[in-house]
């Protein structure tokens, strides 16, 4: 009678969803028309009416991110990135638009590697126009950085500067077999070293380079968090003691509970966002992601209340926290 009474349940609740989809879809549409005409704050209007009504999809989602971006919010604009990942974590649009917030925060060097993931794992799904955004986006940090990037975004300098580093290697070695450098021996060896000693080094770095798949890192990241409670408090040890500032810290600590999170060990992460926590108590993004740690692991109470010491009313969270401890 138990097993009856839930499969019973489960239908009304699948068929009261259907139906509010139903009455959403003119929303959406109308959203839509909002997006396309450019109207970004009449979309967030709409996106909110949508999300209390129950219609949370990634697309609206990102949408809502991109309309904070084209208003100068680029806080709001990455937490509502960060809402349509947590739905879509390779949703291709929102990440491109993450890394544009980074380029608009000086963060250039978290955008390129953002750029760097999606090339690496997702470049066959990807359209012509978000090529193109990638292309224009980086643009002037290919004129400015040409050689940090061929070094260590070898995927984006690939698809920036296609065949440039073969036909480098090519040209040099031409020039010195045919000794129409300069006419010296020793001048071609030196550049013979030169050339051996950059490709080793773009070796080492492409050996070392960060993985992005939960966020990018800096230069001064640690390496993927250890599994286990003892391998957590260890690493949380040493980013307390980095010479980096308090705020590279709690950024640090909050990716190290994102891979955790990924992977499916929520108390770790929650260790992570612990220590975040006791050096910014107020720091918004660890509290969002606090709540959904304590969501995952099944304890509403204390997910409602990291929920409730933002400084803004998350619906998006709430339905997350809901759905994830019915």
């Amino acid at each position: 009678m138990g097993k009856a009474s839930k499969k019973m349940k489960r239908q009304q609740k699948r068929r009261a969803s259907t139906e509010q989809m139903k009455q959403c879809a003119p929303m959406e549409q109308e959203l839509d028309q909002l997006f396309t005409a450019e109207a970004y704050e009449k979309v967030l209007e709409k996106l909110a009416q949508l999300i209390q009504s129950g219609d949370i999809k990634p697309d609206l989602l990102y949408k809502g991110a991109y309309s904070y971006f084209m208003l100068g919010d680029y806080e709001r604009a990455a937490e509502w990135v960060s809402n349509t990942l947590n739905y879509a974590p390779l949703h291709i649009d929102a990440r491109i638009l993450l890394a544009r917030i980074c380029f608009r925060q000086d963060r250039p060097a978290d955008g390129l590697a953002l750029y760097e993931f999606l090339l690496e794992h997702a470049r066959g799904t990807m359209t012509a126009e978000q090529e193109k955004q990638i292309e224009d986006s980086s643009e002037y940090y290919v004129r400015r950085d040409r050689d940090q990037i061929r070094q260590k975004f070898p995927q984006l300098a690939e698809f920036l500067m296609p065949g440039e580093d073969s036909a480098q290697e090519e040209k040099k070695g031409d020039a010195e077999t045919s000794g129409t450098t300069d006419g010296s021996d020793t001048l071609a060896a030196l550049r013979s070293l030169k050339q051996k000693l950059q490709h080793a080094a773009a070796e080492t770095s492409a050996d070392s380079a960060p993985d992005v798949r939960a966020e990018p890192k800096k230069e001064n990241d640690a390496a993927e968090p250890a599994e286990g409670s003892g391998g957590a408090r260890d690493k949380i040890a040493e980013i307390q003691v980095q010479q980096i500032s308090l705020r590279e810290k709690v950024r640090l600590l909050n990716r190290f509970a994102g891979a955790e999170y990924l992977q499916g060990r929520y108390r770790q992460a929650a260790e992570f966002l612990t220590a975040a926590l006791e050096l910014d108590c107020g720091d918004v993004p660890s509290l969002r992601n606090m709540a959904m740690a304590q969501a995952a692991l099944g304890d509403n109470d204390k997910a409602q209340s990291f929920a409730a010491q933002l400084p803004d009313t998350d619906f998006v969270l709430l339905k997350q926290i809901r759905d994830m401890t019915e």
